[in-house]
Parts: C-alpha cells; structure tokens; sequence
C-alpha cells in the first residue's frame, strides 16, 4: 500500500466523518481492532501472551483521548474517526516536552473497510495541528520496511543527517530518498519542521493529502481544543497556531523500549497502482 496517497477526488456521495476524541464506550471497538492486527496489539498489549491494554491506554479512554502526564512534560493524544457514530480509526500521538525525549507518532490504523480512500493521511494531518500547537518541532517514527514509502513523503528523514545532509536529502526526489531509505534502513526515523527543507517538504505532502478534501465534521470538544497547547491543558487556552495560521499554512478547518514501535495501518498508493494494508508506530522512547 505504500506509495502515492490516494489524491482520487471524493464525490458528493461520501458519507461524512466525524473526527473526534474516544470515550471509555470506544474502549471495546478499539480492544477488538487491537487483537485482530498483530502490529497494533504489539504496541498496545503488555505481552504478547496476555490479551490485555496497558494502563496508560485505559486511562487514555477513560480521560477522553487526552491524557496529560503529572510532570506536564507528556501528553498522550488519541483522536478517533467515526462512520455513523462507530470508530473505523485511530491516531495516537505522544507529545513530549523535554531534553531527553522526542514526541513520537505512536500508532495511526483504519479499518480493512475504510482503507484506500485517503483517510489515514488525513487524520494525520489533522493531528499535527495538536504537534504544531505545542511548539514542538521534531517527530520520531520507526519504521518498518512497508512503511518507509509513506513516512518519506511526509518528511521523515535518515537521523544520522548533519544540517547539510537534511537540505541535501531534500533536494532528491521522492522515489530516489525512498531508495536510499530502503537500501540503508534506519531503526528510527526523524521530522524536523525547524529545518526549512524539511518543512517545506512537510507542507507540501499535507496539503497534496487534503485535495481531495473529504467530507468531515469535528466534534464540539475538539473543536474547542484545537487553539490548545496540550501540555499546557491545565493553563488558559492562548492565541491558535493552527497550521492553516502558521507558516506551514497546511490545513483548514471546516466550518461545518519496551516494545518495537507499533505499525501503522496507512493507506496509500503506488504508481504502478499496487494497493496494501500499511502498519507502523514507534519507539516508546528514542533517545
């Protein structure tokens, strides 16, 4: 499935997304994708003989998707995106503030149903406003050799890159960056959206994504959080840096080591027109 994202225009008759945060009723919708792909129950299980999500998973559900750490350094994230109510994915991010850690992307899945219609590369762009909105500029992603297509079209790099190395690797062409990457696989790889190369690339991946916009609602609440920086969620809301704000002016709102990162299901697609299921997720901490 790794490739071109799915740029196919949406015809009217879409039905209409609603993104969202979960609640502790997703709680069984999300356990039972998470037993039936082996990636996802890799990241959430805490074994592999034990059918069980961790502790901080349940608690991600029982806070509604938002689950700041006591330091405030951390915040777990998790939107949904629901058909008719029913979550048919997921996106979960770890934002981290802090010397020693880097925000992870931690797992993005769809549902076998839902995959080749661009919704993955969707809600990812739709949670980097969260990213954006922390001030934070790196992103880890460790992935796996299926994934390698899709983290490199949105900007994901080699992290044995001095500054000169990142402006050259982006001067390469999409296809010839993905060779390197898969003729010399890297355990992790990096974002940096302070480096103007990368930045650049970045932006240009998220809005080819959203051209075929899709017909998608946010919910009330997370509406209401997207002005937030979420490791500040105990602190008065400040000016938005939405990214249509920013200078990456990427999206648009509508109006109406513990584990190896876990895969992500991505959907996306080849111009040789080959379609699969992607998954990859990350590293619970890359130092």
């Amino acid at each position: 499935m790794e490739g071109k994202v799915d740029d196919k225009v949406v015809p009217p008759s879409t039905p209409k997304y609603v993104l969202d945060y979960p609640n502790k009723d997703d709680i069984s919708v999300f356990f039972n994708y998470v037993k039936n792909e082996s990636a996802m129950a890799e990241i959430y299980f805490e074994n592999e003989d034990v059918e069980k999500l961790e502790d901080d998973t349940v608690e991600l559900f029982n806070k509604n998707g938002k689950l700041l750490h006591k330091d405030g350094k951390r915040c777990d994230l998790m939107l949904v995106l629901r058909d008719n109510g029913k979550v048919i994915g997921f996106i979960e991010l770890r934002l981290i503030q802090n010397s020693e850690d880097m925000s992870q992307l931690y797992s993005l899945f769809v549902s076998k149903d839902y995959r080749c219609k661009g919704l993955a590369n969707f809600m990812m762009v739709q949670a980097f406003n969260f990213f954006v909105n922390t001030r934070q500029t790196q992103m880890s992603v460790s992935p796996t050799a299926d994934s390698l297509a899709v983290y490199n079209k949105f900007a994901f790099y080699p992290p044995d890159l001095d500054d000169i190395g990142i402006s050259d690797w982006f001067q390469k062409t999409e296809k010839e960056r993905l060779d390197e990457l898969e003729d010399s696989p890297s355990k992790y790889l990096l974002l940096d959206l302070g480096k103007e190369s990368c930045k650049h690339a970045f932006k240009n991946h998220c809005a080819k994504a959203l051209q075929n916009v899709l017909k998608f609602e946010m919910s009330k609440n997370l509406k209401e959080d997207l002005n937030i920086n979420v490791l500040g969620w105990r602190k008065k809301a400040s000016a938005p840096t939405l990214l249509s704000k920013s200078d990456l002016a990427v999206l648009s709102t509508p109006e109406a080591n513990k584990k190896r990162k876990a895969e992500v299901e991505v959907v996306v697609e080849e111009d040789i027109q080959s379609e699969a299921a992607l998954a990859s997720g990350s590293d619970k901490k890359i130092r």
